[in-house]
């Protein structure tokens, strides 16, 4: 029985080629929400956008069929992730840097390889982000939610 959908393998795919990405070594890419006491400060987290008062939702997708009478399904996949930097000070001006120079080598991950090693056709792209400069009480906190787009076909 075919998948009824591609969440699944997008997923793992995207969370092996960041744990694989040379720029983020030291950056903990974790798969949905973490709950953890880890000490770590810099983080992308795929399938959640770190915000515990959201909503948790960790994909949205749309299909459409891939021809008439055809035995595939074209599948667009809204991916949610984020990159979320907490240095434990009150420098936002490093923070916000910082929290930018993970977001690119996120994005130099995908156009490395915009099908992320699934099966043609699949093409992804970083297509929504946001920036949220937020004060914690463990200091400044760089908090960059973005959206992986995947077209792809099941």
């Amino acid at each position: 029985m075919a998948s009824p959908s591609r969440v699944p393998e997008l997923i793992d795919a995207f969370v092996a080629v960041l744990q694989a990405a040379p720029g983020l070594t030291g950056v903990q890419v974790v798969d949905g929400p973490l709950v953890t006491a880890s000490a770590a400060s810099e983080w992308v987290f795929v399938g959640y956008d770190a915000d515990p008062e959201g909503e948790f939702q960790t994909a949205q997708t749309s299909q459409q069929w891939a021809g008439l009478g055809a035995h595939a399904k074209n599948e667009d996949i809204l991916l949610t992730c984020v990159v979320l930097v907490r240095p434990g000070n009150t420098d936002v001006r490093a923070c916000r840097i910082r929290t930018f120079e993970i977001f690119a080598e996120v994005e130099a991950a995908v156009r490395a390889n915009p099908s992320l090693g699934l099966p043609p056709p699949t093409v992804c792209g970083i297509s929504e982000t946001a920036f949220h400069t937020e004060q914690t009480d463990r200091g400044v906190q760089g908090r960059m939610p973005f959206t992986l787009t995947c077209t792809t076909r099941i």
